[in-house]
């Protein structure tokens, strides 16, 4: 499942990050976003079918308390890491700047990545239960989008929306157009928007995965809904963005085409 969502992401965002400098994706884009995506849903059809009970150990290592005491010494390694980072993108820039972005590109993302696993997997393996108490089609809704019971999050299906409409639009040879300058509709372009929820969609897997089984020698979870409610509110903001960006460049794709 985690390799399968990198996967993903990193063949997605390849795809958005070269729309400009290919007039058709080589075969090996569909092959990797297939193979991702089959290892995601393969993951979770085998947990479905899966009868494995976990062995309940008292005395079993669980690498959550390494977590929670990295949670406590954040400013610290916040330095560190800030530090490291610039020094690293500050000599790269001194010999080519090209390359200094892309480091930025990767140093965003796998931060992002990083804050959502910490977010995600600190605190206690069993937590109090919520006091959500959803009723009728709310609740319903709420059971749909409810990301520790399966792994298709919002973002995954955005995400792979606006991916899927790039590899058409190239197959079909209908161009968007995602200029960014001068114009304030464009405050963000849509590959950018998109690159951020990636990230998003990545963390959101988290927490299917921690609720399902182990990671990394970090137990498997039973966390309550806050969690994966105030997912649902970082959601709202990236994929909202995401969406009204590209439903505004597939509209004007069609007009200015046809």
């Amino acid at each position: 499942m985690f390799v399968g969502i990198f996967i993903v992401a990193i063949s997605g965002n390849w795809v958005l990050k070269n729309y400009d400098r290919v007039s058709v994706y080589p075969n090996t884009t569909y092959i990797a976003l297939g193979i991702g995506l089959g290892m995601v849903v393969l993951a979770y059809v085998l947990k479905k079918v899966s009868t494995y009970k976990e062995i309940q150990h008292a005395e079993k290592r669980d690498n959550r308390v390494f977590i929670n005491k990295l949670v406590q010494q954040r400013k610290l390694l916040e330095k560190w890491l800030i530090g490291i980072s610039s020094l690293a993108l500050m000599i790269t820039a001194f010999y080519n700047w090209s390359l200094a972005f892309q480091l930025l590109e990767l140093f965003l993302f796998i931060g992002i990545v990083l804050i959502g696993f910490v977010f995600v997997m600190k605190g206690d393996r069993v937590e109090e239960p919520d006091d959500l108490n959803f009723k009728g089609k709310v609740k319903k809704f709420h059971e749909m989008i409810d990301y520790r019971r399966h792994p298709f999050t919002i973002s995954l299906n955005l995400y792979l929306l606006v991916v899927g409409s790039f590899l058409l639009s190239k197959q079909l040879d209908i161009p968007f157009y995602m200029e960014v300058s001068g114009d304030p509709r464009y405050a963000t372009s849509l590959p950018v928007s998109t690159f951020v929820m990636s990230a998003l969609m990545v963390t959101s897997a988290f927490i299917y995965i921690i609720n399902n089984g182990d990671i990394f020698g970090i137990r498997k979870s039973e966390q309550n809904g806050l969690r994966v409610l105030q997912i649902h509110f970082a959601e709202i903001i990236s994929c909202g963005v995401t969406l009204l960006l590209w439903i505004v460049i597939v509209i004007e794709a069609f007009i200015v085409r046809f």
